[in-house]
């Protein structure tokens, strides 16, 4: 494919979907730039092997710490477009044990470095014409809701009010930063009308391969760990809303969503199966795909994770992006391939 002469800013591009999706901006033609924390994430994207034949489309910017003010101004210089995934996650290097502290390493980021970018493309990059933030299905679904089992259908119009501590674990407190962080998006964009337009591509449980990923506990360490932790006996008692997605075709998503055939201004769905996805079938996968790693004691099948019944309707999603979902079969192949070429 032809390079395009149009710049994209990716930012969180050493994270899971991040990666991924920094590939697929690259596929499309994009020149890309790259934000990163430290040399260390430079070196990592360039020595990926889904990287090698993009090179010359690629460049880098650094960005220590995305919640220092004016922490982007640099790099949203000259670009046409930005794709945002850097946001905080549960996977801390200290765990918070108050709920202030809770407010401040998880809540208070999520928003600030959000609202970071867009304040920097609103100052310093005239040349912005459309921006894509990942959020997630928790910014739209209250919090109870996720494991409750009520009925209710969600879809890409709903949305949830902001909710302060007591959180009740790192998980809800991770959602309410993903809702605090949509609304104030949400408002900001209502309130100040930047020169450009925002969307937000919201997945459920992202699974797939990790191509940065370099060991067996951190393909576990993220969502993928709902699709693979009770195969390897690592989850048990665990309890996951029935929704999942590829991670290739979130990262897809954030592509498509820079379309300016497709309106400004809207919130996207990520959401495969129909809200189908029984996590228990992922032994029947793994039989399948993989007996002999299931004979051998690789995959010993003895974890558990109940599947709760969540709904989401994306028929908008799916319309609006002309995107097809792969099935949860192929999300679990996917990672238990990567997880048996690793060796520890």
């Amino acid at each position: 494919m032809a390079v395009n002469k149009e710049l994209v800013l990716v930012t969180g591009a050493t994270g899971f979907i991040g990666f991924r999706t920094l590939i697929e901006t690259l596929k499309a033609g994009y020149r890309v730039r790259a934000a990163v924390r430290n040399q260390g994430g430079i070196d990592k994207i360039k020595k990926a092997a889904s990287t090698q034949a993009y090179l010359g489309q690629l460049e880098f910017v650094l960005v220590p710490d995305i919640l220092k003010e004016d922490a982007y101004r640099e790099a949203v210089v000259h670009v046409d477009y930005i794709i945002h995934l850097s946001s905080p996650t549960t996977n801390l290097e200290r765990e918070p044990s108050t709920d202030e502290e809770i407010e401040k390493m998880l809540i208070q980021p999520a928003v600030k470095g959000t609202m970071n970018m867009i304040e920097a493309a609103s100052t310093y990059s005239p040349t912005t014409k459309r921006m894509v933030i990942t959020s997630s299905i928790v910014a739209i679904v209250e919090w109870p809701e996720m494991h409750m089992e009520t009925g209710n259908v969600f879809n890409e119009q709903s949305r949830t009010e902001n909710i302060h501590g007591p959180f009740g674990g790192l998980f809800p407190a991770y959602g309410r930063g993903k809702v605090a962080a949509l609304n104030a998006t949400e408002e900001y964009m209502r309130t100040q009308k930047p020169h450009f337009e925002i969307n937000h591509i919201g997945p459920s449980f992202t699974v797939g391969k990790d191509e940065l990923a370099t060991t067996r506990a951190e393909i576990l360490a993220g969502t993928n760990g709902a699709a693979l932790g009770h195969v390897v006996g690592a989850a048990k008692g665990m309890k996951t809303p029935s929704s999942s997605v590829f991670v290739n075709d979130v990262a897809r998503m954030h592509v498509l969503a820079l379309d300016p055939r497709i309106a400004g201004g809207q919130f996207f769905l990520g959401v495969s199966e129909g809200s189908n996805t029984r996590w228990e079938e992922a032994f029947d996968t793994v039989r399948k795909h993989f007996p002999k790693a299931v004979e051998s004691g690789i995959f010993p099948l003895n974890g558990d994770n109940t599947t709760k019944r969540l709904i989401f309707d994306n028929e908008y999603t799916k319309r609006v992006l002309k995107i097809e979902f792969a099935n949860f079969e192929e999300q679990v192949k996917s990672v238990a391939e990567q997880y048996l070429a690793l060796e520890n």
